[in-house]
């Protein structure tokens, strides 16, 4: 009985492989060239809009990162819970209408 939970063990990594390899690409071309909090969280906006993503693409923009989408022209996003100082605000309308918007804080 050992042997074969071990080996089923064993195995569930192998599933995960071809899921992680999936996300690989959202992580690479979400920020592109943008080297400021602004211009990334404006490309990951973008990214999200232009894919109906709902949910963080990419690595963390600056010390906390909020995203949000609906169809308010200024969705809500997470907020820090200690004081931190607003990097990066940007809202992007989607062809179907809705809105996303990316914030960071540091």
């Amino acid at each position: 009985m050992r042997q074969i939970i071990f080996r089923a063990f064993m195995f569930v990594p192998m599933l995960c492989l071809p899921v992680l390899a999936g996300n690989l690409p959202y992580y690479g071309p979400v920020w592109q060239n943008a080297q400021t909090d602004q211009e990334r969280c404006e490309a990951e906006a973008r990214y999200m809009a232009e894919r109906g993503i709902r949910g963080h693409v990419g690595p963390n923009i600056g010390g906390f990162e909020g995203v949000g989408w609906g169809y308010s022209p200024a969705p809500a996003t997470c907020t820090p819970r200690r004081g931190m100082r607003l990097t990066g605000d940007a809202v992007v309308r989607s062809a179907g209408g809705s809105y996303y918007r990316v914030r960071s804080w540091r």
